[in-house]
């Protein structure tokens, strides 16, 4: 939960740093940036979640040489991914922006602050399939200390890259880009510590016989294309809200930039749980063990109801003190103070999407989750068009949270197969 919840914590101190010292339309373009970054981040969220399954499985199977190779697969998968979206964004970027259009300010202000990301974009797919990783093995204490050092690294170089050098918005982006880079090192020490704990390298892991086996690469491209589109299902529906805040003016999609906060950092502490049920569901389901399954499923669920409405709780009530933090904007503050609710309620509605998403990837049913995500964002698609036009703004927020429900039910019908398919093996 902590590792996860540090995650987001490069976009809140960029949205600080930018929001208290440069100015309104520079904070929407982080917004709109934001949201077209999240495209090249989320989209191959798959290198962590095959990842985290495919190692806990061989993990519950005591296959360490498996546990090594997996690893071994994504990281170059990570970097070589982010290395050609980082050489190709002259092509992208102007694609990008016929689809998200903003006013000129603002797209010159998102493109900036895009291109100083995308140098770190590389490290950052590595370093999502190092987290995969750690979950997979149950050290999600490792992923913690991964993010951390970038985080700790990101906060000496925004100030320093906006206040001492002058760099405005490109500086606060390449120093995240910067940051990215000193915790994928981090992460890789970390790797390198753990292998020697669990016994030190098996030099079969790296074999090219063990590397390019057939049966493993086919079930690895499997899993990856179905989270794959499942994660592009995603990337559609919260580029979809993005681009809707987006329409409705500069105000708004500032005020919604901040709030988009509040809603990442719930998220990914929802997503501990969602983690932690990937490792133990995935260790189970791998060593055929139905009451050991059960339990992981009951216990990490319990967990994040609960901690689903802290989240919300503290939203609502701390929501306008953070507010008043990140921007010095009036319009901004009340833009956002408007939506609150609706910001609150999102952990609370949305917990079981993340929940269910853990189950799923740590026993590798992903042909249900990427059907899933193709029903639940149309349907959500739907739902804002015919709910826009009756009310306006708070139309776009009820959709998105119809949006969260979908995701719950659509894999919720899908559950009971997954306990069916554990009994069949035992």
């Amino acid at each position: 939960m902590l590792a996860n919840g540090a995650a987001p914590i490069v976009g809140l101190v960029d949205t600080f740093v930018i929001g208290r010292f440069v100015g309104t339309s520079a904070l929407a373009g982080i917004g709109l940036g934001a949201v077209i970054y999240g495209i090249f981040y989320w989209g191959f969220g798959f290198l962590r979640m095959s990842t985290a399954g495919l190692v806990a499985q061989s993990d519950g199977q005591g296959a360490e040489a498996d546990v090594q190779s997996h690893i071994l697969r994504a990281l170059p998968i990570g970097l070589s991914i982010g290395l050609f979206i980082l050489l190709i964004q002259g092509w992208l970027l102007p694609l990008a922006f016929k689809i998200y259009t903003a006013n000129p300010d603002i797209e010159a202000s998102a493109t900036l602050y895009i291109q100083a990301r995308l140098w770190g974009l590389p490290a950052t797919l590595a370093s999502i399939a190092l987290m995969g990783w750690f979950v997979g093995i149950s050290r999600s204490g490792l992923a913690l200390g991964m993010q951390v050092v970038l985080n700790l690294t990101n906060l000496f170089l925004s100030p320093l890259f906006v206040l001492g050098f002058g760099a405005g918005l490109y500086g606060v982006a390449l120093a995240s880009s910067i940051a990215e880079w000193v915790g994928l090192a981090a992460g890789l020490w970390l790797a390198y510590r753990e292998i020697k704990r669990r016994g030190g390298f098996r030099w079969e892991a790296i074999s090219r016989k063990t590397l390019l086996a057939k049966e493993a690469l086919s079930k690895l491209g499997v899993t990856n294309s179905n989270i794959f589109i499942r994660t592009l299902t995603l990337t559609v529906g919260f580029n979809f809200f993005g681009n809707a805040a987006a329409a409705e003016g500069e105000t708004f999609l500032a005020g919604y930039h901040v709030l988009m906060q509040f809603i990442t950092m719930s998220a990914l502490v929802l997503d501990g749980f969602a983690h932690t049920a990937e490792a133990v569901t995935g260790a189970a389901y791998g060593a055929k063990n139905k009451s050991r399954f059960a339990r992981a499923v009951k216990l990490t669920t319990e967990f994040s109801a609960f901690f689903a409405c802290i989240c919300g709780a503290l939203i609502w009530f701390g929501g306008p003190y953070i507010i008043n933090l990140l921007t010095t904007d009036p319009a901004v503050r009340a833009s956002a103070q408007a939506y609150l609710a609706y910001c609150a309620l999102a952990p609370v509605l949305g917990f079981m999407a993340y929940q269910l998403d853990g189950v799923f990837i740590g026993t590798t049913r992903t042909a249900a989750m990427r059907n899933a995500g193709i029903v639940s964002v149309i349907i959500y698609i739907g739902a804002h068009y015919l709910l826009y036009p009756g009310l306006g703004a708070a139309g776009i927020w009820i959709a998105f949270l119809v949006y969260y429900v979908l995701r719950a039910v659509t894999l919720a019908v899908a559950y009971p197969a997954i306990t069916r398919h554990l009994e069949a093996k035992i």
